[in-house]
């Protein structure tokens, strides 16, 4: 049920800028974690670069996790980005963001909350 939540939560956030990319953020909860294992489609044997960001408030306090690189789609469209993994506190307030660059312009991007 947890799972079922989490992706209904993220899936009313997507956006995307062009319709050739798709970014799957591959959230879930695992124990006290969430884990963030995002992985993104789109013409065969493309280099994209991306920004990850996660932050989380609650309680007075706040963090930021930001991740960057460069991913190469395989043959057939598909690659996966680095992972992130924060502990979950049920008074925190969690803000995903995952963006696809194409030689600096954006091309897909998707935001998600939980909880």
């Amino acid at each position: 049920m947890r799972k079922f939540f989490i992706v209904f939560a993220f899936a009313p956030l997507i956006a995307y800028a062009d319709n050739a990319y798709r970014v799957d953020m591959g959230a879930e909860v695992r124990g006290n974690n969430l884990s963030v294992e995002p992985t993104v489609a789109g013409p065969a044997d493309k280099a994209l670069q991306y920004e990850m960001k996660v932050r989380r408030e609650g309680e007075g306090r706040s963090s930021n996790s930001n991740q960057s690189g460069t991913v190469k789609l395989d043959a057939h469209g598909h690659g996966k980005l680095a992972s992130n993994s924060v502990n979950v506190s049920p008074s925190d307030h969690y803000e995903i963001t995952v963006r696809l660059f194409d030689a600096g312009q954006l091309v897909a991007e998707q935001t998600g909350r939980y909880p």
